[in-house]
């Protein structure tokens, strides 16, 4: 439940966390962050506000809010109006808890194998959030692929790998097919993803994924053995219909409303993708099925 607070008071909060953890991970721009934090702010608390589409596990229910105005007060109170009804709830913009992932760096994790298997990148993942990311987008390329210290990326440029949902892999390159297989098993820290190309041996592997990254024109899944090993697909695809503005993927939008059960359907830690003057897109990967559910508002 998110508290009613306010927002010159949260955006304090803000800084205070940033400049606590900031020493764990300098490669986070805690200033940029909070710049962003303060646009979006001065953005959503001018005007009245639409909800242009709300796709809620797999179901449309953007109708449920036709004729409602939304407005994000500056007291943190969010207050949504159709002329006839009322409904009061809260809002606020909060740093990511897991925006300190080492999910952007390039190179090998410097940690013991034991420190990088205890990380908590991938607490919410499931096998069916996995499924729907690598099926959702064609033609994901190999971004990373280390192997007992040694680069090997480039041996696949130019390749394009394909993910069915069945469990088959298909991959090409100058011409010529490769095919196999995959298969995932396990939960959370601990699925493991099992590779198997016969003429492309050096994928072939018992994997452990690492992180799912999506953002807004960019997926990743990084997938780790040992924390030494390390294979990251990457793909210049967006999940969801998300267009225009930008964002690091490490703010959150929170909303909250007890009642009615439409409007209960709207609370949730949301991820910004893009934001403008004008439009504001969010989604929520559920920890529990792995689905993707998309909230959008758009000004008045």
């Amino acid at each position: 439940m998110k508290k009613n607070i306010s927002i010159y008071g949260l955006l304090m909060m803000t800084v205070l966390f940033a400049s606590c953890i900031k020493d764990a991970d300098d490669s986070i721009d805690f200033a940029q962050l909070q710049a962003d934090i303060e646009t979006i702010t001065g953005n959503v608390t001018e005007g009245s506000w639409s909800i242009t589409n709300f796709i809620d596990s797999g179901q449309n229910e953007t109708g449920d809010f036709a004729g409602y105005g939304f407005s994000f007060n500056s007291d943190g109170s969010l207050v949504a109006d159709n002329g006839s009804n009322t409904e009061t709830g809260t809002w606020s913009i909060t740093i990511d808890d897991n925006s300190n992932d080492d999910s952007n760096d390039d190179s090998s994790s410097d940690d013991s194998s034991s420190d990088n298997n205890s990380n908590d990148d991938c607490n919410n993942c499931t096998i069916s959030q996995l499924t729907d990311v690598l099926t959702a987008c064609t033609d994901w390329y190999v971004d990373k692929l280390e192997i007992n210290d040694n680069d090997f990326e480039d041996n696949f440029n130019g390749f394009n790998f394909n993910f069915s949902s069945d469990g088959v892999i298909s991959a090409s390159a100058n011409g010529t097919s490769y095919s196999g297989t995959w298969e995932a098993t396990g939960s959370g820290n601990n699925i493991n993803v099992v590779v198997s190309i016969p003429d492309l041996s050096d994928l072939e592997a018992t994997w452990t994924l690492h992180e799912i990254e999506l953002e807004n024109g960019e997926s990743k899944v990084d997938l780790r053995i040992g924390g030494d090993d390390r294979l990251r697909f990457k793909n210049n695809c967006t999940i969801g219909n998300f267009s225009g503005g930008s964002s690091s993927g490490e703010i959150d939008f929170n909303i909250f409303f007890a009642s009615p059960a439409d409007f209960a359907e709207l609370s949730d830690d949301w991820e910004i993708i893009s934001h403008s003057a004008s439009k504001i897109e969010l989604r929520d990967v559920s920890g529990g099925n792995g689905g993707v559910d998309l909230l959008t508002f758009e000004k008045n």
